[in-house]
């Protein structure tokens, strides 16, 4: 019978990483990693000049400012667009079997959104966990009712 091969991708608003699970008693084996500060463009900045007005009748003014978003939310947002690139080339590369996700969850939320193809449905798991910090080693516990390891 063919292993099930897992590929887990574990990530935060700065950095994420991807492992493989290649089948049981085979534990997880580190593949990659990404932090943000890799991308120039994650590191959002205001402008100092003001936005666009126009006065109008009664003194009442229309404003072209950009809807508000907070620079952690900008900051996310196109760190993530950088995460899902990279799990395009790894799914590519790798042809695994399911995908399980393990993220903070703000992020874990913006992976959900934009996760599309195989790998979402190919989606066995998601974990609203940070667990980047931790050792390839052990993370098995934290997987423990997902992956058979």
């Amino acid at each position: 019978m063919k292993p099930v091969r897992t590929l887990v991708l574990l990530a935060d608003d700065e950095s994420a990483r991807f492992l493989l699970n290649e089948g049981v008693g085979k534990g997880l084996s580190e593949l990659s990693k990404i932090v943000a500060s890799q991308f120039s463009d994650t590191v959002v900045e205001y402008a100092d000049q003001r936005g666009r007005q126009t006065g109008g009748p009664g003194d009442v003014g229309r404003h072209g400012f950009e809807p508000s978003t907070s620079l952690e939310r900008q900051s996310r947002e196109r760190f993530v667009g950088h995460v899902m690139e990279a799990l395009a080339r790894q799914w590519k590369k790798l042809a695994p079997d399911r995908l399980v996700l393990a993220a903070a969850p703000k992020t874990l939320g913006e992976l959900r959104a934009r996760l599309t193809g195989a790998p979402a449905e190919a989606l066995h798991a998601d974990l609203a966990k940070d667990l980047i910090k931790i050792p390839a080693r052990d993370l098995p516990r934290h997987f423990a009712d997902i992956l058979p390891m």
